[in-house]
């Protein structure tokens, strides 16, 4: 990142979280299961220091923690993301959307849409069905773009 062009970017990261903090997240975000311990000696601090780093960042940044699937190997092997734009009941369509079990994430967005859905199936006959279905209940436009492999997912931390 240029610090010059960027610099109030720069400016407001730097101040919100400590170099320390930055350096436990990385890690623990790698998805390899680390301990406390091995986090304190990896860094050279004492294990209390950093698990009061970790409640700290748990608490100030984090949303919720949770473990990246690998959903092929669980056999859903249709992913895709959903652009959306809602001609009316918006709140009706993301009430309806919102506790279905293979919506991943819901996404306020703009570019002419108003929502994208990350969702995943078992099969594209089921994704397909379901975008069907929604289009019978709902007045919208949809966009559908099927992800085929993933590169990097989940991975920066400021």
């Amino acid at each position: 990142m240029d610090k010059k062009r960027d610099g109030c970017f720069w400016l407001i990261w730097e101040g919100k979280m400590k170099q320390k903090e930055k350096e436990i997240i990385r890690m623990m975000r790698t998805g390899k299961r680390l301990n406390i311990s091995k986090i304190a000696r990896q860094l050279g601090m004492p294990v209390s220091t950093v698990n009061d780093a970790i409640k700290r960042i748990e608490k100030k940044y984090m949303i919720k923690r949770s473990s990246l699937l690998d959903y092929d190997k669980l056999g859903y092997n249709a992913n895709a993301l959903a652009a959306v734009k809602i001609k009316n009941g918006k709140q009706e369509f993301l009430d309806y959307i919102k506790d279905m079990k293979f919506v991943n994430s819901i996404y306020h967005i703009n570019s002419g849409y108003d929502i994208l859905i990350d969702v995943v199936f078992k099969d594209v006959a089921r994704l397909k069905f379901w975008i069907e279905e929604i289009k019978k209940h709902f007045s919208l436009e949809i966009s559908v773009f099927h992800i085929f492999g993933i590169e990097e997912k989940e991975r920066w931390v400021p």
